[in-house]
């Protein structure tokens, strides 16, 4: 009887571990690390310090982007995740960050980015210019746009 109740007891203290690792994978937004990059960019997702939700209901990431090419100048980032029910992207930068000049092997970080529970899907827009012609013509414009999805 001692080893019944014995082994009843051990069994249910791991498949409650089990289930709630099982489900804190289930409730996390995106699988992390994620790694996406291009010629001249990498954008690295990973766990934010603190993965519990906040109040409204987000999860927080850390967000590394790095220049991976050459040097360029009037570097723009925007973030926007997508808004359920509807085409249109709901833009998550209150400011939109800018740089004159972003080197090679310059990083950008976004520490504990706020993604809500409710987003399938994040979106990095990164955009620059090629070296000027001139001083009153700017290069021309370019633009990378990086999808995330669940």
């Amino acid at each position: 009887m001692k080893k019944l109740i014995t082994s009843l007891f051990i069994f249910c203290f791991i498949a409650t571990g089990i289930v709630s690792n099982a489900t804190a994978e289930v409730d996390e937004l995106f699988k992390t690390p994620i790694i996406k990059q291009s010629n001249q960019w990498k954008i690295e997702i990973k766990k934010g310090s603190d993965m519990a939700k906040t109040k409204n209901n987000a999860e927080r990431y850390n967000v590394v982007i790095t220049n991976i090419g050459k040097n360029l100048e009037d570097v723009e980032f925007n973030t926007y995740r997508n808004e359920p029910n509807t085409e249109t992207k709901y833009g998550l930068s209150v400011s939109d960050f800018e740089y004159k000049e972003f080197k090679q092997g310059q990083t950008f970080e976004f520490p504990n980015f706020p993604i809500l529970s409710k987003s399938s899907e994040l979106q990095f827009e990164i955009s620059w210019h090629e070296k000027p012609h001139s001083k009153e013509i700017k290069g021309r414009k370019y633009k990378e746009t990086f999808t995330f999805t669940k």
